[in-house]
């Protein structure tokens, strides 16, 4: 059971080892990737949620 888990492993980083020489930084690529910015109440700095506006307007 032991030498299975270990096999494994070595094949899972061989196999890791292989992909980042094929393909060197594909996954910074995808890290660095940005969502858009969530909108936010220009007076308050709150983040908007529907479409209802933010609560510092009404009080």
């Amino acid at each position: 059971m032991i030498k299975g888990a270990i096999f494994f492993l070595l094949v899972m980083a061989a196999i890791g080892m292989i992909g980042n020489a094929i393909a060197p930084g594909s996954v910074k690529r995808v890290l660095r990737r940005q969502l858009p910015k969530a909108a936010s109440c220009p007076r308050c700095g709150r983040y908007l949620l529907g479409k209802t506006g933010c609560d510092c307007k009404k009080g």
